[in-house]
Order: C-alpha cells, then sequence, then structure tokens
C-alpha cells in the first residue's frame, strides 16, 4: 500500500493566528523518514507555499487556491497529464478560472445588490498585513492570485446564501475558509486531490491510501476525497466538520498540536498495514 497525506495549511498544519508550525516538527520528521508524500493543499497561492515547502523540506505536489492549481516538482513523476504547462521549476496543471474573470464577477455581484466588500484585488499588502497577520512580505505573497478571489463582506445587504447563488449562475464556486469568502471557478480542493491521486495511482504501480488532514468547511470535498478524513478541530468555525463527516477522526486538539498528535497516532497502523477508516 502507497500511502499519501494531505493537509490544509492554515488552522490545521499552521496555527490559526500565528501561523507557527512547530509543535508539528515530530510528525514532520517522521514523515519525512518513512518517505510518505505530504501534499500541502490550500487556499494560499504558490508564491506562499513555495518558500514554506523549502522551510519544512517538503518536495511534493502541492494544490494552491482552493484546488485552482496543482503545481508538480519537475521529474516528479514519470507520466503526466498533456495539459501540465511548464511553471519555473514545476510543471502546473490550471483546473480554476482565470483571476481577472473572477474580479469582473465579483463587482458584477456586489453591484446588484450594492455590497461593500474587502476583496483582494483591491486591497494593499499593507491592508492585508493588518487584517491577516502576515507579515508585508507574506501579505505580497498572497496578493499574487491565480485562480481563487478572496474576500470579507461588510455590509449585511444580503445573505451569504444569495450570494453563492449570484456565484452559481455564473459558473463560479463561493466557499468560506477561516478569514475570507473565496470566489472560484468550477473547482475546489477534492476535484484537484482527486486529480493528483489519479497520478500518484498511475505512476507508483500499487494501491493509493489518502489521509486528509483539514478544519474547516472549505476542506469538506477535500476529506471526502480521502480514505481516511481526519478533522483539526477549529474553535473559530461555525460550522464544524463532525456534521458532514460523522465517520472521520477528530485530532485531540487544534492546528498543529493537534495535526502532529494526530499523525503520530496514524504512523504505527501504517507500518503495521492495519490502517483503515473510521474514528
Amino acid at each position: 500500500m502507497f500511502y499519501v497525506i494531505i493537509s490544509d495549511l492554515d488552522g490545521t498544519l499552521l496555527d490559526q493566528e500565528t501561523y507557527d508550525y512547530s509543535p508539528a516538527c515530530p510528525a514532520l520528521a517522521e514523515l519525512k523518514e518513512r518517505n510518505i508524500p505530504l501534499v500541502l493543499c490550500s487556499s494560499k497561492t504558490a508564491a506562499e507555499m513555495i518558500p514554506f515547502r523549502l522551510e519544512i523540506q517538503n518536495r511534493d505536489p502541492f494544490i494552491i487556491e482552493n484546488g485552482g492549481g496543482i503545481y508538480i516538482p519537475k521529474n516528479y513523476f514519470s507520466t503526466i497529464p498533456l495539459e501540465a504547462k511548464n511553471k519555473n521549476d514545476f510543471l502546473l496543471i490550471s483546473l480554476g478560472r482565470a483571476y481577472p474573470d473572477l474580479q469582473q464577477a465579483l463587482e458584477e455581484i456586489t453591484e446588484k445588490y450594492s455590497l461593500e466588500v474587502e476583496s483582494f484585488h483591491s486591497m494593499s499588502r499593507e491592508q492585508l498585513a493588518d487584517v491577516s497577520g502576515l507579515s508585508l512580505d507574506q501579505a505580497q505573497d498572497a496578493l499574487r492570485r491565480e485562480f481563487d478571489l478572496p474576500f470579507r463582506l461588510l455590509s449585511s445587504n444580503c445573505s451569504a446564501t444569495q450570494i453563492e447563488k449570484e456565484a452559481q449562475r455564473r459558473g463560479l464556486r463561493l466557499s468560506r475558509g477561516g478569514r475570507f469568502f473565496h470566489l472560484s471557478g468550477d473547482n475546489d480542493k477534492g476535484r484537484a486531490v482527486h486529480q493528483l491521486l489519479e497520478l500518484y495511482q498511475t505512476n507508483c504501480g500499487e494501491a493509493v491510501q489518502a489521509i486528509g488532514f483539514g478544519d474547516s468547511h472549505n476542506d469538506l470535498s477535500m476529506l471526502q476525497e480521502v480514505q481516511i478524513p481526519v478533522i483539526i478541530p477549529n474553535p473559530y468555525s461555525s460550522a464544524p466538520l463532525t456534521h458532514e463527516l460523522p465517520g472521520a477522526r477528530k485530532a485531540p486538539a487544534a492546528g498543529p498540536t493537534g495535526w502532529n498528535d494526530a499523525v503520530l497516532s496514524l504512523l504505527p497502523k501504517i507500518d503495521n498495514g492495519n490502517l483503515s477508516g473510521g474514528s
């Protein structure tokens, strides 16, 4: 059996407020020791995720902007889809709608309902750093979007449900992360995970079993695509994933501490070949 771990970042591997991952270092080291791929799957941009991957010495594929794109290190797979395009040191599979299209759609929706929103395409790096806790350099990387437009709803002229319906009329999706709503094309984390796991299956020559870690509703589609979903508790979430994934495992704590404990508890079962679904 070939195991792959898929993990969200904010609120999962990274602390929701401080973005610290140090409590997860023991589990990260064990995954590296066992050569178990760790696929990062986030609403973050490639510009944000590439430095983080270098910091934790991760060399596996990663999924950006809520499934908008799959970045694969060159020479990682021997067989790759024809649609993969060169992108610096990576191959990029584009699944999402282009960022300018999302900007136009959000402007149309806000005008229709006279909404006041604060979106990434209208924010400076200073503004984003102020509301997110990111450094100025991190905020600059977060603004380098390709497939996903985050925004905050500042007025209450209409509900998120109405905005979602307007997005769907345009062939778009509305999702909610830890801090922002996200407007994207007909893509999500689950679709990207599904395609990437098919690539692993094609290239590794044995059965693939995926373990997924997420903390918010934004991770639901991803967790539905893996064999072993693990929910990281999120004290800030108004819609706990346990309601939609009653059979999922649940980490004992929030953020990287819970992530670390959950991974370490699963590794002996992986080593013994007796990992199965359920809590």
